[in-house]
């Protein structure tokens, strides 16, 4: 089954709901299977047509990755990011969705950076105790 980026649900179901195009010339102008769309317009209906549905799944607690995204929960837990904020501002200003993305790999390139900069640190100290 193919993916489909939020940013893109979104927009859809925002065609769909806003500006009346149905689900079928939907599914022809964006290549998307039209039951797919009816799916997302549920979900969208199912939230209290809250258009952060497509952005902030539930966090599956068994992994580190969330279903909503590729940015581990702890990366957005630990940094004070308001999902519903930035789900807004997509739908706002669509063309931010690459940005977005630019800075969702940022954060997760700068969190694994630091992660084996701990490493690091805790090796290094571990050392100097065995010579102490």
């Amino acid at each position: 089954m193919k993916s489909y980026p939020p940013e893109l649900k979104a927009n859809v179901v925002k065609e769909h709901v806003e500006k009346g195009v149905s689900c079928s010339q939907l599914s022809k102008t964006y290549n998307i299977p039209t039951r797919n769309i009816y799916k997302w317009v549920k979900k969208f209906r199912d939230s209290g047509e809250n258009y952060s549905c497509f952005f902030n799944g539930p966090f599956n607690k068994n992994s580190i990755v969330s279903r909503g995204s590729k940015v581990p929960p702890v990366v957005y837990e630990n940094s004070g990011v308001d999902l519903d904020e930035i789900s807004r501002l997509c739908m706002e200003y669509p063309d931010l969705a690459q940005t977005l993305q630019a800075l969702k790999n940022l954060v997760i390139e700068k969190d694994m950076e630091i992660r084996v900069l701990r490493e690091q640190v805790e090796f290094v100290k571990k050392n100097l105790n065995q010579r102490k």
